[in-house]
């Protein structure tokens, strides 16, 4: 893991970058990465997931069902200025960075993740979670968006081998496949290796022999993991359906 300078440098960057990017582009553009999704899908999305994330992280409970309303674009707004939903999303982002720079991070919170529930989770998931959205948003742009910041993105991947592949199992019932995986970066430090054994999952963080091996550079393979970049992007090493299975399971 980074520390929390780092993690709150990095989300503030790509609070910047999108914010910049909204102020040109056509808001009601597809977002190529998120099929379905408009820009101004995408900036819903990220807004309600910051307004959603401070609640937790202070109140150390899920926000109930009533509060979750006020988290969202207005509906009543279908058709907004770049210069309101820029000021929309900017909002969000102030409130959880400001959450971010207070919280106690030994401190209790609540998150849907299968670790700890203290505050250290926070500023690491605001910041992975804006890094592959603003990429997200440069992809309405440009064919090739800016990748991920190189340190960011392996302990991006730690983060989504970590917390988001047993989340995504038990909230969307995934299988696992059976075959096991090594991931490796090859521009910065970063290596994992994932094996399902009689159905429980297992994460090793070393240089191992999987029945399939990812490598590539650490921003390829993250957009790769939550499905943003096709395999082909990748150098792929022994059972090529093993690794495509394995890039299955990630969402949105």
């Amino acid at each position: 893991m980074l520390d929390r300078a780092a993690y709150l440098e990095h989300f503030a960057a790509d609070v910047e970058r999108m914010s910049e990017t909204l102020a040109s582009v056509d808001l009601a553009a597809p977002v190529r990465s998120c099929p379905g999704w408009t820009v101004v899908d995408l900036i819903d999305h990220v807004g309600f997931v910051h307004r959603w994330a401070a609640a937790c992280a202070t109140d150390a409970a899920p926000p109930g069902r009533d509060a979750l309303g006020g988290f969202a674009w207005p509906g009543d707004r279908d058709e907004p200025s770049a210069d309101d939903l820029s000021a929309w999303f900017r909002a969000g982002a102030d409130r959880i960075a400001g959450v971010l720079r207070d919280l106690d991070l030994d401190g209790p919170t609540w998150h849907p993740f299968p670790t700890a529930h203290v505050g250290a989770v926070w500023p690491r998931r605001q910041a992975h979670e804006i890094s592959v959205h603003r990429w997200d948003l440069d992809s309405t742009t440009t064919a090739e968006p800016s990748p991920v910041d190189a340190v960011l993105a392996s302990d991006g991947i730690d983060e989504y081998f970590e917390l988001a592949v047993p989340r995504l199992v038990a909230r969307d019932d995934i299988a696992l496949p059976t075959g096991s995986l090594h991931v490796h970066c090859t521009d910065v430090a970063g290596e994992w290796l994932t094996t399902t054994t009689d159905g429980s999952y297992e994460l090793e963080r070393r240089h191992a022999k999987g029945d399939a091996a990812l490598r590539g550079n650490a921003s390829d393979l993250l957009l790769a993991l939550w499905g943003r970049l096709p395999v082909e992007r990748l150098d792929v090493v022994g059972d090529a359906d093993v690794a495509k299975a394995w890039l299955a399971i990630s969402g949105m």
